[in-house]
């Protein structure tokens, strides 16, 4: 019996992730459109999911998000959590580095998401919104996984 070079297999097996998520070449023996048509799917899917649990980021980015997401995710590759939560806040502060105007519903997001994935101590964070009138908003992420919001006026009300 002739004992499996694990190297190389660990070494195909990351090219084939690499190819899946990236769109980097296949290992030998694969169909390359067969197998690309599997890593699109896939990139889809974790698209999807960023666009479920980040709608008001999907909403800004209207019918540029699939494509917009798809690029991020090929740079980020295996880098990428897998989690949607984690990944969007990814996404959306690589869209904030490039200048993307984002809107304050997408700013609340991040904030939400930045206090949902803490994990220990206590966290506070503010922002300065502006639509669709002044108004500052807190999030505090407290011990034992409670997370409080409140939003408060700035100045006067415009009626």
């Amino acid at each position: 019996m002739c004992a499996p070079d694990r190297g190389a297999y660990a070494e195909r097996q990351a090219q084939l992730l690499g190819a899946l998520l990236r769109g980097d070449d296949f290992p030998p023996g694969f169909v390359a459109a067969d197998a690309d048509a599997a890593g699109v799917a896939l990139r889809r899917k974790r698209g999807r999911s960023v666009a479920h649990a980040w709608p008001a980021l999907a909403l800004c980015l209207g019918d540029a998000f699939e494509t917009r997401f798809d690029e991020f995710d090929r740079g980020a590759g295996t880098s990428a959590s897998g989690e949607p939560l984690r990944d969007g806040l990814a996404f959306a502060l690589s869209l904030a580095e490039e200048d993307e105007p984002l809107g304050d519903d997408v700013r609340v997001e991040m904030l939400l998401a930045r206090a949902s994935l803490r994990r220990r101590g206590i966290w506070l964070r503010a922002a300065c919104l502006r639509e669709p009138y002044p108004r500052l908003l807190l999030v505090a992420r407290l011990p034992r996984a409670v997370t409080r919001q409140r939003s408060f006026a700035i100045g006067r009300a415009r009626w």
